[in-house]
This record gives structure tokens, sequence and C-alpha cells, in this order.
């Protein structure tokens, strides 16, 4: 490794570092527009101008494009250096307007700081300033060009780093312009990264416009909820208002990049219809009577009817220290282990992956440096769509990805796209034939070889199976990981602290047995593989408790309602996809938002010693509360450590930390995964998540409403159509295992013969993915088979 002098200080660095990297490290800031440490430098703004007095190249040059060498010495303060990059400093200051008091990137603009560093501080300019109209870029990101600098960082975020083909760069010399070509919004699923990487404010947050100054703002580091990557964010509050989220960094996750779900999908925080004070029926009563009277019908319906007449039940959603808790409740009342969730298939699918994939899990990092990506029943858009963010990377530094899978897959890259049906797909991956030979072969011969497994579509019967062709491909000298997408933000830590032996809900339910029913952050009516058979076994219940921060279904069945804060309003601990312990910090207070409380007004015209909706409790200060227990995040994280030895990184963690891997867990005997038979005259049916709106989250967020789907529809191979007599527009019904529906026709030449595709997107009613392999039947409304 080089190395070299900088300032008069010395450092060593890896092989292949810049000048101003290294500076860096150093803590001395050369400054710079065009540099982003994921994007990397183009020389465009000239700002970051250092001297070098020895190595190859000597005088005055671009500190972010010379590659570092061993015994390079650097000054960054001396005149030359300094008298240059004042000199750039007042060029790209010519045409910038002077708007910071009313610029929404006033207290964190990268322009006012580069240029008070670089010495420019008068301006001397007096003449007239180049002028844009600005464009309509929809309801996500508002455009300023008049504030533009050409630092090219938007459209290498957009275009290069993150795949989308709507916006670009147009004009010449000086008058260059960064947008679309024709009004309209952005259709990249990663569009608010460039809010992020803008210096200035040519494009901020249309969703958080003239609401807060940076310094106004309650920030803390974050975990996205949206999906089961654990996205680093960092989310932002004010006078009890969720008002934005940005990117965090974690390079064995997200970098510093998050998709638009995970930046945009945060107003079920501040959603009206929030339930923030307990209910009994319709009645509202205080948080202490209502844990008070939970207790006490949890022990008369023990005592009257046995240990399993009461049901515990958990969630993916839930903190890792909820569902932890709620097991040491149900141990403490002595009825049977919790469920820590309500859809069965999940749960198993990500058992395999928590047990018995455990020590063969990629990170993000590795598949953007991955030279094969083999994705099977995986679609990253709707289900993880920074891993789509880390494939492109993976081709763009020279790697292939191939995808096998029968819906019509889109990458922000190049890719091979084979549409296999589900049962083709597993049996591809148990044997292949010859494709699948080839694909070993290829498999084999990478150096960094990744496989991205759907836990939906492939099931637990599938993930064995990559789990088998895993160790197949692997070698001494190299191991060939695999990157599970799983359903949820704590899906992983749901199947760690699982029980298998806890028993299927609609079974217990329907037994007759249960009684009272808890639920915490979980709604089958929603989440299950079947909520109208769920719906069914409710009316035999005697007591409902719903203990949840969302308005969701089931609240309105139940006969105690206790509010709980989201993830932003307390402490807790996410696991994601791959294993990764990620603990997020509290941000604000709950309460209901002031714009909301005052009516449009500020100040508030009334006063009072309480804030509004401030009753909501953490789900696990309601358990410790239950438990007659009070515990410090660093004193439940040592219990929980001493039950489960795999969370053993726990204690030390801390928000915004990379986050350690829990213990890998020794490989279970599995029974052998069997494929099903498809009876005959039947499709297989596919449900997969809508990019938005399916998950429960981004479905109580009404900023994301724009891309919302419209309808459900079925989609079907024109092959297929035709060869039933139907007609794109016609509407079908489909019969299947869980009822009928009836739905218009689409045409998906894309879709794998022999499928039909439903997207859930939230409209009820439709079936949830990650069910079992179904199949249908397929007939036109009113003709008889």
């Amino acid at each position: 490794m080089p190395t070299l002098t900088i300032d008069n200080q010395t450092i060593t660095v890896p092989e292949g570092k810049t000048i101003l990297e290294a500076a860096e490290e150093l803590g001395i800031i050369v400054p710079h527009f065009c540099y982003h440490k994921e994007l990397g430098a183009v020389g465009a703004c000239r700002m970051c101008a250092v001297t070098i007095h020895e190595g190859s190249f000597k005088g005055l040059k671009m500190s972010c494009l010379i590659k570092v060498e061993e015994g390079m010495v650097v000054t960054t303060t001396d005149d030359a250096s300094q008298a240059f990059r004042e000199r750039v400093g007042e060029w790209l200051m010519l045409n910038h307007p002077h708007d910071c008091p009313v610029c929404d990137e006033g207290g964190e603009c990268q322009l006012q700081e580069m240029t008070i560093a670089s010495g420019h501080g008068l301006r001397r300019y007096d003449g007239p300033k180049r002028t844009y109209l600005n464009q309509d870029l929809g309801p996500f990101i508002v455009q300023e060009m008049n504030r533009c600098i050409q630092c090219y960082r938007c459209v290498r975020t957009y275009r290069d780093y993150c795949g989308g083909r709507d916006f670009g760069v147009m004009g010449s010399r000086n008058r260059l312009f960064f947008g679309r070509f024709k009004e309209g919004m952005l259709e990249s699923d990663f569009s608010g990264n460039i809010v992020d990487a803008c210096p200035t404010g040519v494009f901020t947050d249309k969703t958080y416009r003239f609401k807060s100054r940076y310094w106004d703002l309650q920030e803390a580091p974050s975990v996205c909820p949206h999906c089961s990557l654990g996205c680093a964010t960092v989310p932002g509050g004010r006078l009890r208002e969720l008002q934005r989220v940005r990117g965090g960094e974690n390079q064995a996750v997200n970098g510093c990049f998050i998709c638009d779900r995970g930046r945009f999908g945060s107003a079920y925080v501040n959603a009206p219809q929030r339930p923030r004070q307990a209910r009994r029926g319709e009645q509202p009563i205080a948080m202490a009577a209502a844990l008070e009277l939970l207790q006490n019908e949890v022990q008369r319906t023990l005592r009257e009817h046995g240990p399993e007449s009461v049901l515990l039940l958990g969630s993916e959603r839930a903190a890792l220290e909820t569902n932890w808790l709620l097991q040491r409740w149900a141990e403490q009342l002595g009825c049977p282990a919790p469920l820590l969730s309500c859809h069965e298939p999940r749960q198993q699918a990500a058992e395999v992956v928590a047990h018995d994939l455990s020590e063969r899990l990629a990170n993000l990092q590795q598949v953007r440096e991955s030279d094969l990506v083999l994705v099977l029943g995986a679609d990253p858009l709707a289900e993880g769509p920074m891993l789509a963010v880390a494939l492109r990377q993976a081709v763009r530094n020279g790697g292939q990805v191939f995808v096998y899978d029968p819906r019509p897959v889109d990458l922000p890259c190049e890719f091979d796209h084979q549409a296999l049906a589900p049962l083709d797909l597993l049996n591809f991956i148990l044997d292949g034939g010859d494709d699948g030979m080839h694909m070993r072969d290829l498999l084999h011969k990478a150096a960094r070889p990744v496989i991205v497994a759907g836990a939906d579509l492939l099931g637990a019967a599938g993930l064995q199976l990559v789990h088998k062709l895993s160790l197949t491909v692997s070698s001494e000298a190299r191991l060939c990981p695999v990157y599970p997408l799983l359903a949820a933000p704590n899906s992983f830590g749901s199947a760690l602290l699982g029980s298998p032996a806890a028993g299927e809900l609609l079974t217990r339910l329907e037994s007759g047995r249960v009684r009272m029913l808890v639920c915490f952050e979980s709604d089958p009516l929603v989440d299950a593989p079947d909520p109208e058979r769920f719906a069914a076994a409710l009316t035999g219940l005697d007591h409902l408790v719903v203990c949840d921060y969302l308005a969701t279904p089931l609240s309105t069945h139940a006969d105690l309602v206790i509010p709980t804060r989201t993830s932003v309003e307390t402490d807790g601990t996410f696991i994601n996809n791959e294993g990764r312990l990620r603990r997020f910090a509290k941000v604000l207070e709950p309460g209901i938002p002031l714009v909301t409380s005052s009516a449009g007004q500020h100040p508030p015209r009334e006063f009072s010693l309480e804030t509004p909706g401030s009753e909501p409790l953490a789900s696990k200060d309601i358990l410790q509360q239950l438990l007659g227990e009070e515990h410090s995040p660093q004193q439940l994280a040592e219990q929980m450590v001493a039950q489960a030895p795999r969370l053993a990184g726990l204690v030390e963690l801390l928000p915004g930390a990379t986050g350690p891997r829990v213990t890998a867990a020794p490989v279970r005997d599995a029974a052998a995964a069997l494929i099903p038979e498809q009876p005959v005259g039947t499709l297989q049916l596919i449900i997969s998540p809508a990019r938005y709106g399916s998950d429960l989250l981004s479905r109580h967020s009404a900023k994301l409403e724009p891309r919302f789907p419209t309808a459900v529809v079925a989609q079907l191979n024109p092959a297929d159509g035709a060869a039933r007599g139907l007609q794109e527009g016609d509407r079908v019904v489909l019969d299947t295992e869980a009822g009928s529906l009836t739905l218009p026709l689409v045409w998906q030449p894309r879709l794998a013969q022999g499928c039909v595709l439903l997207e859930h997107s939230g409209l009820q009613p439709q079936p949830v993915p990650g069910g079992e392999i179904s199949f249908c039947q397929l007939s036109k409304e009113g003709v008889d088979e």
C-alpha cells in the first residue's frame, strides 16, 4: 500500500485511492462538488485542486482524479491551490441566485460550505444571470434549475448508478439543463436519491418543501421498515410530525442510497386515522386502565378455560425485543408459546434462511461486487428495491445477471431472463436439465458468484433446494453465498426466535379452544394467507385485543385497542434478510402533528399540559409493564443474549452501526423437498407483491398514493388466452382453493406460459403472496365449463 504525505501528515492507504479520499481519511477537507463516494469523480467542477510536489504528476492537479503514489507529497493550503479554488468558486457562483433564505437546502447546502471553504465570499459579478423555466417532475421532486452549478451528480445518480432512463442532461457549455425531455413524474423507483446527491438546492423533496430547516429537525439513525433489506435511513421530525426520510449509510447494505418506497412511505406515522388513545369497544379509556383490563381478562380467561384458551400473536414487523418479551409473557402466564407470524408458509421459509442458510448468506456489498448473480424466483423492484440497484452495480463492474422467474421482471440493468413457471423453476433448481447444467457450470467458474432467492415464490421447499445448489457449486477456495428476499423487516428475527412447534394459527383458532387472541402489531385479516377463513374464525372468540400503531381492519373487530409506537418513536432492533442486527433509535415522541391539531394554524389557539395524542407506548414497554419489569435497553439486550446466544452482537450494537451478523446455526435435518403435481386443466396461480401499496406501511402512507395500482387485474400469456378462446379485456373468473375472483384480463407476453399472475396491491379482496404453489381454473365470466 502506498504511503504519501498531505499537508505534512503521513498516511498509508490501499492501492487505487485518490488524493481526495486519502485527505478525507486524515480529516483534511478539500472543497469539492462532483465527487461522491458512491459515484466516484468526473473532474467536472474543478474545485478540488491541490499542489503535488513529489510524484509522477507534479503541479496543480484535481485531487479527485489522481491516484496516490508511494512517496507522493501534496499540499492543499498552498497559495496556488487556494487561489485556484477561490476563482473556481467565483465562477460557479456567477449565475447562482441569492435565494438562500427561501431555499429548502439551507443549512445542509454543500455549495454554501464549499464556497466559503474555497475562500470566495465577495461577489464581483453584477451582470445578468442565466435563467431557466422549471419542470414539473411530479409529486416527489421539486426542480429549481437556476441554482444549478453543473456538477452532474444528479444525472450520474439517476442514470448511471440507479439506472433511470427518463432523466438526463441537455444543452452545451454553460447552458446545461438537467431534467426530462418533457414534464411528468420521474419514473425511477429511486428518484429521491437526486435530492441527497445534489450539493445545492436544484432538486429538493417536494413533500418536505417549506416545512423546516435542517437545524430544526430531530433526527436519529434508523432502519427502513418497508422490506427485509434493512436499509440505513435518517428520519427527521418536527412539531410532532415525521417530515422526511433521507438515506443513511451502511456499506454492507444500501451504501448511502435508498428507494422511493423507503423515502416517501413514512406518512403512516402521521396518519390522521392512526390509533392514539386506548379504547374499549367504542369508548376511550386511559392507557393504565387498558393495561390493567388486558391483564385481568387474560388471567380470568386462563382460570376459566385453561392454558390453551389464550393465544398471543407477534409479528414480522414488530421489533425483536417485542417478540422476545411476548415469549416471556407467555411463559409467565403459562399459556402456549406465541406465534410470531400469522403467515405460516412465510415463517417456514424464513426459518430455512435463519437456520439452514445462516452460514452462507451474502450481503448487498457482495452482490455489488459479484461477477455472476443467479436470481431465482425473485422480483427485486417489488420485494427489495435496493437489490435491483446492487445488481446494476454488478453489471457495471463487468458481472452478469441471470433471472429465472415466471413474472415479467424488470431491472435497471442488462440481464438474461428465462420465464419459468413455479413448478418448472423448482425442477430447474433440483436438476435443471441441460440449461441447469450450463448454469451450474457458470457458477462453478465464477470467482464471486451469488444466488438471489425469493422466499415468497420459492417457499421453504424451494429454499432447501437453493441451499443444496449453493453447496454443489461452492468449493474449498470460495463460497457461493445466497442472498434471500424475505417478506418483512424482521422476518429473520421472528424465525430465529419462533418455535416451529408453536402450531398453525387457523388450526388453533378453529379448534374452539382459543377464547382470547392478543395481537401485537399483526393483522391476519391482511397478512394471513386465507383472510376470509380467519374472519370466520374470529366469531368464536370471547375477546380480541389489538396492540398496534396502524388502523388495521382487525382493530375494527377488537374489544380492546391499545395504541403502540412506530419505529421512529422508540428504539429497537430488526434482523434483516442476511441475518444482520440493525438497531434503530428514537427520533421523536408520539403526538398528533401540530399541523393537524392546530387545524393548519400556528401557533395553536389552545394550550394544554398534555401533548395531544401522546398516549401510545412502545410495544416492548407495554409488555414490560405486563411482566411487572422495567429494564433499560442494555439490560434487555443482555437478557436476550443470555437466552438466545445467536444474538451475541446485540449488547454492543449501536444505532447507525453496520451491525454484526447473528452467529450461524447448525443445519437442521430437513425432509426431502416435494414438488407437487399440477392438476390437469389448471393454471399455476402466482400472487406477487406490487411495487407500491403491497406492504401494510406504504398502504397507510398518503405520499405514495400517486404510485399505487388503481385496479386488480388477471395477467395471462396471450398463448394461454388464445387456447381458451379469451380476449384481452374479458372479465374472467378465477376459481382458487381460497374462493373465486372475477377480474379483467390483461395480456402479459413476458409471463411464463401456464400461469396466471395477480399483483397484490392492498386492494381487497385479494390473496396474499407467499403461500404454497397453488392452482386455479380460469374461465370467461358468464360461461359455464
